[in-house]
């Protein structure tokens, strides 16, 4: 396959048979479109495409990304092969008759090339971004504003599509998400549904199991599992999700070594790092919990929904009295009808500003490591890197290492975050160590490659532009950005130089390294 495509250039497409179609499409297509693995390598990703009836308006009909929830770890289990499953179809049929095209990504590793990366929001959201600039290349009327629309993983997914979207893809008008029963507070979740030793083991206990080696082979279920409990992990490779119930409905949890699972060093540090982080958007977003669901209860989401708000999200929750976590995606489709109808109607507002605000990326008073986590993703998929590329893992190492410093240095009382005036203290004392000095340098450097394609060391101006865009800066922002870096007037800007910028930003005395924290 060309590897020169952009990510989302459609490849070809074919109609649906009728079996696969929601009732309200008047067209539906199976999509064949560039993406990117998390590997770093172009892969084929599929999806499908359905279109409204009636008259589009002047600008074409605005667009759902759907993401979609586990439908299994194998290329049987892509939607655009086997149809949705019919509470996600009567879900799309609505978007669809409230007059919305919809995109929905089978996602990487489900078009029978390569293996799905369960539960990486990383990997996925790309996908879901790609699905929709692959719906344009149909040459039908489409807008170019959007909204993410997810489901359970897809929720997940929806999450990170958020907070990648506009700098990933600025040639659409991403509007905001919605999701409904999203998977989030993981750890929470395993621990309530492994904590009956004498019940059936969850199908989508060995499913994550399964799934999660793709992207972290250093999780090794076999040294907690019993052999039942393997056999269903192997099982769920290549089943669907209809097999996996059955096969699980013999087993109990005890009897697969699943029981208590959430409480295991090796399992819970993990869920954590793939859990969706707490980040302001730059996008509302509106969640919806079933009051019965539980599988995510509300009581997960209502903090992680605060938290956004604290974070500077404009974050609304929507409780659904009467729904579980199936019944969330009909009972809450008439508040997303309504909330995508304001979205629609009232372009986003300026980011915010701030020094403090902006290293705070959470918005809750401290500064912790999904602060820094959310600054590497949002650069990598900005600027189209795939997140498990060396480029990549060199950045996102950088941060780590920064907020490690930081942490260091900073976080006076131990508590593994640093407070506003913990961190103001620190900035005031002439007591540091290397060890920030230290930490600024590779990531600063890892920037650099990002970006350099004539692999000279520096950034000349189209270099750096690219860069500054994909941290949303506005073009007078960039031209005053480029002048205060060019610290010797080269006209070209090196590591050395946005190492000085970024230190000096964080330790108070300038603006010009900002950028790489947000727009300032």
């Amino acid at each position: 396959m060309p590897t020169r495509r952009s990510p989302g250039t459609l490849i070809k497409h074919e109609s649906l048979p009728p079996a696969l179609r929601p009732d309200r499409a008047a067209a539906a297509y199976r999509l064949f479109y560039q993406g990117t693995g998390y590997d770093g390598l172009p892969k084929l990703i599929t999806g499908s495409a359905f279109l409204p009836h009636g008259t589009p308006p002047a600008d074409g009909w605005p667009v759902v990304a759907f993401a979609h929830g586990t439908t299994g770890l194998h290329h049987r289990a892509s939607p655009s092969r086997t149809g949705l499953s019919k509470p996600e179809r009567a879900h799309v049929d609505g978007w669809l008759a409230a007059g919305y095209a919809v995109a929905a990504t089978d996602y990487e590793g489900l078009a029978g090339q390569g293996e799905h990366p369960y539960f990486n929001g990383e990997a996925v959201a790309d996908d879901i971004v790609d699905a929709v600039r692959a719906a344009h290349g149909l040459d039908r009327p489409l807008s170019r504003s959007w909204i993410v629309a997810g489901f359970s993983q897809g929720g997940h997914a929806a999450h990170y599509t958020a907070m990648i979207a506009t700098a990933y893809a600025p040639e659409l008008d991403f509007r905001g998400s919605v999701t409904f029963g999203p998977a989030i507070g993981l750890r929470e979740m395993f621990t309530v549904l492994t904590a009956d030793g004498d019940a059936p083991t969850p199908w989508v206990i060995p499913i994550f199991l399964a799934g999660l080696q793709v992207s972290h082979p250093q999780l090794r279920p076999e040294e907690f599992l019993t052999g039942e409990g393997m056999r269903l992990t192997r099982l769920a490779q290549r089943a669907t999700l209809k097999e996996m119930a059955r096969a699980c409905a013999e087993v109990t949890n005890d009897a697969a070594g699943t029981a208590g699972l959430g409480q295991r060093r090796q399992v819970a540090d993990l869920l954590d790092r793939i859990d969706a982080p707490v980040t302001a958007l730059d996008r509302p977003t509106l969640v919806h919990a079933g009051v019965r669901d539980t599988i995510v209860p509300v009581a997960v989401m209502e903090p992680f929904v605060q938290a956004l708000r604290t974070a500077g999200t404009e974050a609304d929750l929507v409780h659904c009295a009467e729904a579980d976590h199936i019944g969330v995606l009909a009972d809450g489709l008439p508040n997303a009808l309504e909330w995508a109808a304001r979205s629609m109607d009232h372009p986003p507002g300026p980011a915010r500003e701030c020094r403090f605000s902006l290293l705070d990326a959470s918005g809750d008073g401290f500064l912790a490591r999904d602060d820094y986590t959310g600054f590497a993703l949002r650069l990598v998929l900005a600027l189209g890197e795939a997140p498990r590329s060396p480029q990549a893992d060199a950045v996102r190492e950088g941060y780590s290492r920064l907020w490690r410093a930081i942490a260091t240095e900073a976080d006076a009382d131990g508590d593994g975050r640093v407070s506003r005036e913990e961190y103001l203290a620190w900035t005031a004392t002439a007591a540091r160590t290397s060890l920030f000095d230290d930490a600024v340098r590779p990531l600063a450097r890892s920037v650099v490659e990002l970006v350099d394609a004539d692999g000279d060391g520096a950034l000349d101006r189209a270099e750096l532009t690219r860069l500054l865009s994909a941290c949303n800066l506005t073009a007078e922002q960039i031209d005053r950005t480029m002048t205060e870096l060019d610290a010797d007037g080269s006209g070209t800007i090196t590591a050395d130089e946005i190492e000085l910028a970024v230190r000096d930003f964080c330790l108070g005395d300038g603006r010009a390294g900002g950028w790489l924290f947000g727009r300032i």
